[in-house]
């Protein structure tokens, strides 16, 4: 990378604030699935089922192995290492804005930035549509190798399929 400091610019501050904020969402998900196991483990006691502390016990215990998971692991960390240490891993980064129109009003504005790394995997977050543009020019000066915006030939290079949006998949012709 050309200037380390810009991992530190405001510009991608949302960026951290979305990986964090599904952090957060994980961890509650599996605090509530722990206690719903041990609810079910203590619940087979009133119920008089011998299966039901099974369940809840096998339950409470994979979430406490994905709890822990999601408190050793520190996805920013990661992540800013990767844009500091391996820029060019990043070869694609686009959005999308989707609008939420009921019998034509507008409810609800999201913003999904998606960055494609070289394996070809996706990396989604959910971010408000006001600060994608800010987020994108930051991560253009962070990423000088890698491609902004959407284009059917872009996807066709990176993902080796357009998506039409009626569920069909148009696939390269097979070469012989």
């Amino acid at each position: 990378m050309s200037n380390p400091r810009i991992l530190k610019h405001p510009g991608l501050q949302p960026l951290w604030e979305s990986l964090e904020r599904e952090r957060r969402q994980q961890q509650v998900v599996a605090i509530g699935l722990m206690i719903g196991g041990i609810l079910l483990a203590i619940g087979s006691v009133v119920m008089r089922a011998t299966w039901l502390p099974l369940v809840g016990g096998a339950l409470s215990v994979a979430a406490l192995w994905w709890l822990y998971r999601l408190l050793t692991v520190q996805p920013i960390v990661g992540f800013r290492r990767r844009l500091r240490d391996q820029p060019e891993s990043i070869v694609w980064v686009y959005s999308l804005i989707t609008e939420r129109m009921p019998f034509g009003f507008k409810t609800t504005t999201n913003a999904t930035l998606y960055m494609v790394d070289r394996e070809g995997d996706i990396h989604a977050f959910d971010l408000k549509p006001d600060e994608v543009k800010l987020v994108t020019k930051t991560l253009n000066r962070a990423l000088p190798a890698a491609e902004f915006g959407y284009s059917p030939e872009r996807e066709m290079a990176y993902r080796g399929e357009i998506t039409d949006f009626s569920g069909r998949r148009h696939r390269p012709p097979l070469d012989f």
